[in-house]
């Protein structure tokens, strides 16, 4: 009895943390989803500073980004043999600390546009709803050997998942800033 009680548990305790994934990827969505189409069509390509990306390029970027993660998710696995968010400190400390500024790998740079913001915004709702799926049905333990994530390791699927997170609140931020400042010069506050 206790063998099921303790099944029961680790079931209850995956399935809890599964939906709140799963909140978690929708409100990162919703928020992203909304800064970007707060902007005027016209704000998308505009750079607010030299040195920053338009709005367009940043959601470029996270295209770019979360474009190869489905597949990735669901490419070559192997067994974990670690604690399954052991990197997961390693991707909040990185993506979530807003003071620090990276360069992007190469292959996710993007182009200097012109970017179509309504493209953009049902490009980005359909990457979405794949990454969601995924999270919803597969088992969120296993390895996958496809990719190495970059100067970390192989992550975990639930690892990946944070980072999809953890990336898109960090850009859900710059478009913010993005706005707030293209607003200001073109006078739509």
């Amino acid at each position: 009895m206790s063998t099921n009680q303790s099944s029961a548990e680790i079931k209850t305790t995956e399935t809890v943390d599964r939906k709140q994934l799963l909140h978690d990827l929708d409100q990162t969505e919703r928020d992203f989803y909304t800064a970007l189409a707060s902007l005027q069509p016209e704000q998308v390509n505009v750079v607010p500073f030299e040195g920053s990306w338009s709005a367009g390029q940043v959601a470029e970027h996270i295209l770019m980004s979360e474009s190869g993660v489905p597949e990735t998710l669901l490419g070559t696995i192997e067994e974990t043999d670690r604690p399954i968010a052991q990197y997961v400190p390693v991707i909040e400390s990185i993506f979530l600390d807003f003071t620090a500024k990276y360069q992007a790998p190469e292959f996710i740079i993007p182009s200097a546009g012109p970017h179509d913001q309504q493209q953009l915004l049902e490009a980005f709702k359909t990457e979405r709803a794949a990454i969601r799926e995924i999270a919803a049905n597969e088992d969120l333990a296993v390895t996958c050997t496809d990719f190495e994530f970059p100067q970390i390791a192989n992550l975990t699927r639930w690892e990946w998942l944070q980072f999809v997170l953890c990336h898109s609140k960090r850009h859900t931020r710059q478009l913010r800033n993005i706005s707030e400042k293209v607003s200001r010069q073109t006078g739509n506050l």
